[in-house]
């Protein structure tokens, strides 16, 4: 038999050798693709991660307001109270409360005893809430009672008057996320934030 070229044999080793050369190349290339991707998927699912747990966080802290009211005729609890709860599992920051009266802005109770009860003298115990933080109530009773008239007489011009009433309550959570709550509606709205200025505030 006669030999090979010594020149075909070097081309047949260096077409081998460039072969081989861009198979490692492309398994190189492959190596960086998923070495990328498991880099990318990592970051996708600490940032998923992350999002779920600050989920989680504000939910565990979620304020949840409601404003209605009690109306008895007869026993210990007597009487009309207007009543503001706060049955969600965190403490609610009250920012802002607006109080109309047959549409027309009321800053304090006073201002609301002469349209109800002309010159009457009101017996009423009333509390100040705007600007405080509401509790849950979870595992104590926190409900603030903004009024209480025990006058049977006067509770029921009251109770009879609560369709002429419209008040709205913005408070926020510790996480800065904010909702307004509404005379008598059991559903709140996600606000960006509690506007003040321009308002008349109830006191």
């Amino acid at each position: 038999m006669k030999a090979k070229p010594e020149s075909a044999s070097t081309a047949i080793d260096a077409s081998n050798a460039s072969r081989k050369s861009a198979r490692l190349a492309r398994i190189a290339e492959f190596g960086s693709v998923l070495a990328l991707a498991i880099s990318f998927l990592a970051l996708a699912t600490g940032a998923y991660q992350t999002r779920l747990m600050q989920s989680q966080a504000k939910a565990s802290v979620w304020p949840y307001i409601s404003i209605g009211y009690h109306y008895a005729l007869r026993g210990t609890d007597a009487g009309f109270a207007w009543r503001i709860d706060n049955n969600g599992v965190g403490p609610a920051r009250i920012e802002s409360v607006a109080l109309s009266l047959d549409d027309k802005p009321k800053r304090n109770w006073s201002e609301v005893f002469p349209v109800l009860f002309g010159h009457a003298e009101v017996k009423a115990g009333v509390s100040g809430f705007n600007g405080t933080v509401l509790p849950p109530n979870t595992n104590r009773e926190t409900t603030i009672f903004a009024i209480k008239i025990e006058d049977l007489e006067q509770a029921k011009i009251f109770f009879d008057a609560q369709d002429r009433f419209k008040m709205s309550i913005c408070y926020c959570s510790v996480y800065d996320e904010c909702w307004v709550a509404q005379w008598l509606k059991h559903q709140v709205q996600p606000v960006d934030r509690c506007i003040v200025e321009n308002t008349v505030q109830f006191q």
